[in-house]
């Protein structure tokens, strides 16, 4: 997951998601400013430089599409990128990508092996049940699970927003 294009590249938070304010005991200020004050961050453009994301478990702050997609690009997209090391799935979860195909819909696994769950397609707009991408999401068998590694439990809220996402696409036939 730290390898990009052969390099170690460390896997954090980017700084579109930081963009924003956050209620600190010192009073409410933004999450960028406070590092950069704090000396965590150094060469600190201007905030207003700096696109701000949305935030995924906030409904107040963008769309269900925008806030599934941020919840995929944080949790997903470091290693399905063109770039990243699960590039030869060719599901890519990130947040530029713009291709439906690409992102899944009516897309088959090219080894997902036993993580398939017998499903046929990474995404079936308008069915999470019918989705290797929900299915993966929502096991904690290590044969199965995503991300394959570095949890134990799921994470009921993401799965949540990913489900409803899938739910709410137009349905269409993948046949």
């Amino acid at each position: 997951c730290h390898n990009i294009n052969n390099a170690f590249s460390p896997i954090g938070p980017k700084a579109r998601y930081l963009n924003r304010d956050y209620d600190y005991k010192e009073g409410t200020q933004n999450i960028l400013s406070k590092l950069s004050s704090d000396g965590v961050l150094t060469g600190l453009p201007a905030i207003d430089a700096i696109p701000a994301g949305v935030v995924w478990d906030d409904p107040s702050t963008g769309t269900l599409d925008d806030r599934a997609r941020t919840y995929l690009d944080i949790n997903c997209g470091h290693c399905h990128r063109p770039e990243g090391p699960a590039n030869h799935s060719g599901l890519f979860l990130y947040k530029l990508e713009s291709d439906p195909y690409r992102l899944g819909y009516c897309k088959t696994p090219v080894a997902a092996g036993n993580g398939s769950g017998g499903l046929d397609f990474d995404i079936v707009p308008g069915n999470a049940d019918k989705s290797i991408l929900h299915y993966r999401m929502n096991s904690v068998d290590p044969g199965v699970m995503m991300p394959e590694l570095g949890r134990s439990v799921n994470h009921d809220e993401g799965i949540q927003i990913i489900k409803d996402w899938i739910n709410s696409q137009e349905p269409g036939d993948c046949n």
